[in-house]
């Protein structure tokens, strides 16, 4: 028989992790129903896979393009015994599986466009993209290794720096491979419910980013007075609906300045520029197949940042499933208490290094320790009224490129199914 236990209150959250679950406790969590039973073997394990955009300098030769830095960079992986590939940043065939696909288990190099090079100062924007790894399954050394020991090749033998426009995107999908529609409904309530205390963790500049729109003030939720009609908008999609409910998280208005740059025929649309980027569900079939990003954090110069995010996606996905659907909207999200809640959640499952994850939320602006008022993330992260002709520019240049998250997405189903 499955196990049933009640979540205590947060603040009892240490690092003992299992032995605190009690049925007895009389304390919760405030935006949750004191009623809520936890089933654990129903919270699925995630994969994931991290987009890594950053920044790159060789320390031992001074590169004329980005192409050269590319080969310098897979040499030295490789030498190190990190597997790896190099593709071009434009599809060869419309995004299917060929030889061309990069693998799911190594690290694959390519350049990125929204990143701006410099090459005087022989510095080129780089996206580097991991394996897909299990986040929870008892094998947790496996894919910090992984981490650590990237980081420690591109710190030794690369000047790595990061701009506005680097990132660190993590996609996740459940370790079957597929969503279930209570998944992503749960998910898309957390991730518009916790956008205020999400915000509170990254730098200014990724709280208004044209990469990383607010998925609370899009063209479909942004009229929505309060998060109970976000709520309500949400449960309109019908709960066989994965299109819909996709389609509504990342919807643009072609009025928009973002819709003025890529709107094609004057009408809204879909694009994954914003937070939590849902599109590669759409672009799968709309059958629960395909991943969920967080394309919100900044550049993760150090292993200890890239493990900090993972963790936070990582748990924040476990505890949506958990808590998503007994969510009060009425009631305002805590900070403090989220942040207790990740913790837990990654002593639950065991991840070594948990301080990385306490450190991350630590680093947050002093808002983090206060409660995130109703009124106080009005509108941020919505469009701007006006892009840069720079940004203009690098969201037309992005459109029709390789998909190689997707790609490899599509050879790691082919070895789980």
């Amino acid at each position: 028989m499955p196990h049933n236990t009640r979540y205590p209150s947060p603040s009892s959250a240490t690092s003992a992790g299992r032995s605190h679950y009690s049925s007895s406790s009389s304390s919760y969590y405030s935006p949750v129903r004191e009623t809520v039973a936890i089933n654990r073997p129903d919270i699925p394990d995630f994969r994931f896979c991290m987009e890594l955009g950053l920044v790159l300098r060789s320390r031992a030769l001074d590169h004329k393009s980005s192409a050269d830095l590319e080969r310098e960079l897979s040499r030295i992986l490789t030498k190190k015994n990190i597997a790896n590939s190099i593709i071009s940043p434009r599809p060869t065939s419309s995004y299917a599986v060929t030889t061309d696909s990069p693998s799911s288990r190594e690290w694959t190099i390519t350049s990125e466009a929204s990143i701006p090079e410099h090459p005087r100062d022989h510095r080129f924007g780089i996206k580097l993209v991991s394996p897909f790894m299990k986040f929870a399954a008892g094998k947790h050394e496996s894919w910090l290794n992984k981490i650590y020991a990237l980081f420690h090749t591109l710190n030794a033998d690369f000047e790595v720096t990061s701009s506005h426009q680097c990132f660190t995107h993590i996609h996740i999908v459940p370790a079957c491979g597929f969503w279930k529609y209570s998944q992503l409904e749960c998910l898309a309530k957390s991730a518009l419910y916790f956008e205020g205390c999400l915000d509170e963790l990254v730098p200014p500049y990724r709280r208004k980013s044209v990469w990383a729109k607010s998925n609370r003030y899009n063209a479909y939720f942004g009229s929505a007075k309060s998060m109970k009609q976000c709520f309500d908008r949400i449960d309109k999609g019908g709960k066989l609906d994965i299109n819909g409910l996709a389609t509504r998280m990342n919807w643009c208005s072609a009025s928009s300045a973002t819709g003025l740059s890529l709107s094609k025929d004057g009408q809204d649309f879909m694009t994954d520029t914003y937070r939590w980027s849902f599109t590669n569900l759409v672009s799968e079939g709309g059958s629960g197949f395909g991943t969920v990003a967080f394309k919100q954090p900044p550049a993760s110069t150090s292993a200890s940042e890239a493990i900090g995010w993972v963790m936070l996606v990582g748990c924040f996905a476990r505890l949506a499933c958990v808590l998503g659907d007994s969510i009060r909207p009425e009631d305002k999200p805590l900070t403090t208490s989220l942040g207790e809640w990740l913790v837990y959640e990654a002593s639950w499952c065991q991840v070594p290094h948990v301080q990385v994850l306490r450190d991350l939320l630590r680093q947050a602006t002093p808002d983090m320790m206060k409660e995130v008022a109703g009124g106080l993330n009005k509108g941020k992260g919505k469009d701007a009224e006006a892009l840069t002709i720079d940004e203009d520019q690098r969201l037309r240049k992005k459109q029709g490129e390789r998909e190689v998250v997707v790609e490899k997405y599509r050879r790691m189903l082919k070895h789980i199914h």
